[in-house]
């Protein structure tokens, strides 16, 4: 049996082994966009999208980002894709996500990086390709 110590113990331990959560970039049309970092080990951090069509139709996205780092802008990407209603796309798995060119992984996981949505528009459409 474990010790009630231990077990305080562990249980205060989990919460340092969540995975990092999304921060809510915006919403238009029922679509919310939200962006979390990726920083895996020896690899150049990758920029995960959550997009979700809460919404009856699908919905052509279409964004614009941009990283500042210190308050200057350092990268911009776009992105277009069409997603179907009551569907999540996350990340890497069936998402979108970026890879910064010139982001070190210590500068993505300090606070003076900043992830600014400058486009997002969400247009129905009768169905995904």
């Amino acid at each position: 049996m474990m010790k009630p110590q231990a077990l305080l113990l562990a249980l205060l331990a989990l919460p340092a082994c969540k995975a990092p959560q999304f921060v809510q970039a915006g919403t238009k049309n029922d679509v919310a966009v939200d962006y979390r970092w990726n920083i895996p080990p020896n690899k150049p951090p990758e920029l995960l999208l959550r997009l979700k069509n809460s919404g009856t139709s699908a919905q052509r996205i279409h964004l614009g980002l941009d990283l500042y780092y210190q308050g200057f802008t350092v990268e911009e990407f776009t992105a277009d894709t069409c997603i179907p209603a009551g569907r999540t796309f996350n990340g890497k798995l069936n998402g979108i996500y970026f890879i910064p060119k010139r982001l070190t992984p210590e500068q993505a996981a300090s606070p003076d990086t900043k992830v600014d949505l400058t486009e997002f528009t969400a247009t129905p459409v009768e169905s995904c390709p």
